[in-house]
């Protein structure tokens, strides 16, 4: 069984289909060319291959760019319109993870960052003197209540006390002093009666019973207001004291309570100031906090090593990355690729990207390393179609292939070029013809097999392809021989046949 020749691959969609190489067209010419010049009914000495049977490689060969699987973005975090940049080391410098690679202005930031402190320390203070008040309040709240109650407490004993026992001592020191007039006036009244005996017998003047007589009506006058106290007391006096006592007791309960709540809310009006003030203040020093992070954030160091690449948008001059530019917050300012791990990027037409698939195996060669070959693997392939600029007719979809075997003294850098071969699948056992020797005829594909002097034109059907072979299912046997200027012999004919 013949063995094909070593595969190659489809390049951006170009089967048997699409556009011949220009060699293959220089030699289809010459070729058309001869047989188009030789008589009638003779064919000219063409180049022939013959069908054969074997496993044909399937593969797709594209062009594209190294890039690093880890890269890194750094952006601008410092917030605000745009800020400064100061200083940058040169695009391509290799860093190592923890050094500084560029540094934006500071001044406007940290005047901020100064007046900012003034306010955190203002509204410190006042939280600290809020406290300090909520804390006399407390005292305050407590000691007021705590007299409130002593002077309720002293209304109700008072109270209770005319009532239950100073009443009836009152009562009973009149009714004693009642009595003891009474017992004067009794003497009093004896006495006269005893004088008047006296004076009648010659032994006391008259004037003696005057004097007595004057006696009992003192003693009578007293006897009459010991009785009107006591009636008042028990009338009067008892009433007025009791309502004086209750009233008393009223107002201390009523004031004790209007002390609880007036200090209950002076108290919560020292700890709604404080918690403001604590909160006031807590805001105050988080905005000095991100002042601070502000600041920090103006000087930007490398997240891994790599080497520095500067974030360009060819569209936008003004946007290049260089000391003195002025940038906005999130804006990217350079890539960090790790070159460790490498990646190449290649773009593949709408054509041939249903080949492939992630998990693929696939050769590489960077044309900065001519002489070493490197595997690698499909990682993604692109859903969504790359279109660039205005080229809205070419369909291209993006696949990453990782490299496997990355050379460590390589030297591979982002933006390289290298040529990927996907190996897509072998198919086994199967008939094949070179790719010259098939095309397109009434849209439909056919060859041009030598039989006897001449070639005959063919329908055939066909599978897959590469850059050397296409599958022949049917339309010509193992061994016959085909003509490889198919595409210039099937231009002559259309030609021909317009004439």
């Amino acid at each position: 069984m013949p063995t094909p020749p070593p595969d190659s691959s489809s390049r951006r969609g170009s089967r048997f289909l699409g556009k011949p190489t220009g060699a293959f067209l220089g030699i289809g010419g010459v070729l058309v060319a001869g047989w188009l010049a030789w008589p009638k009914g003779q064919v000219a000495d063409v180049l022939t291959s013959p069908v054969i049977r074997g496993d044909m490689p399937v593969t797709v060969i594209e062009r594209g760019e190294l890039d690093s699987t880890n890269s890194v973005i750094v952006r601008c975090d410092v917030e605000g319109e745009r800020i400064k940049l100061v200083s940058i080391v040169p695009e391509g410098t290799r860093v190592t993870k923890g050094e500084e690679v560029c540094r934006f202005d500071t001044d406007e930031l940290t005047k901020l960052y100064e007046l900012q402190n003034v306010k955190w320390q203002t509204a410190e203070s006042k939280a600290k003197s809020a406290k300090g008040d909520l804390a006399v309040q407390k005292n305050k709240e407590q000691s007021e209540i705590d007299k409130a109650m002593l002077a309720h407490k002293l209304a109700v004993i008072a109270l209770e006390k005319y009532k239950n026992r100073e009443f009836d001592v009152l009562r009973e020191e009149q009714q004693m002093a009642l009595g003891l007039s009474k017992k004067e006036l009794k003497e009093a009244q004896d006495n006269l009666e005893f004088t008047r005996n006296l004076v009648k017998k010659g032994f006391l003047p008259l004037e003696q019973v005057r004097i007595q007589e004057l006696m009992v009506e003192k003693t009578k006058f007293q006897v009459k207001a010991a009785e009107s106290k006591l009636g008042m007391l028990q009338e009067y006096d008892r009433k007025g004291k009791i309502a004086e006592l209750e009233g008393k007791e009223k107002e201390t309960r009523e004031e004790l309570a209007r002390t609880r709540e007036s200090q209950k809310a002076a108290t919560e009006r020292a700890a709604t100031d404080l918690e403001g003030a604590e909160v006031n203040a807590k805001l105050e020093k988080a905005t000095l906090d991100r002042n601070r992070m502000q600041i920090d954030r103006c000087i930007i160091k490398a997240p891994q090593d790599g080497i520095v690449v500067y974030f360009k948008r060819y569209y936008d001059e003004a946007s290049r990355i260089q000391p003195g530019a002025s940038v906005f917050y999130q804006q990217p300012i350079f890539t960090l690729p790790d070159l460790s791990r490498m990646k190449v990027k290649v773009k593949i037409h709408e054509s041939v990207i249903k080949k492939i698939a992630t998990g693929q195996k696939a050769t590489l060669q960077a044309d900065a390393l001519p002489n070493r070959p490197m595997t690698g693997t499909v990682k993604s392939v692109g859903t969504l179609a790359q279109n660039e600029g205005w080229r809205q007719t070419v369909k291209e979809y993006l696949v990453e292939i990782e490299i496997d075997d990355l050379p460590a003294d390589a030297g591979l850098k982002p933006g390289m070029t290298a040529e990927t071969k996907i190996h897509v699948q072998t198919v086994r056992d199967t008939l094949m013809a070179p790719v010259q020797a098939v095309t397109e005829y009434d849209g439909k594909p056919v060859c041009y097999v030598r039989k006897g002097r001449g070639l005959e034109r063919r329908p055939v059907e066909v599978g897959e392809s590469n850059d050397q072979f296409i599958q022949i299912l049917g339309g010509v046997e193992e061994g016959e021989q085909v003509a490889l200027d198919a595409r210039s012999r099937a231009a002559a004919e259309v030609k021909a046949a317009k004439q």
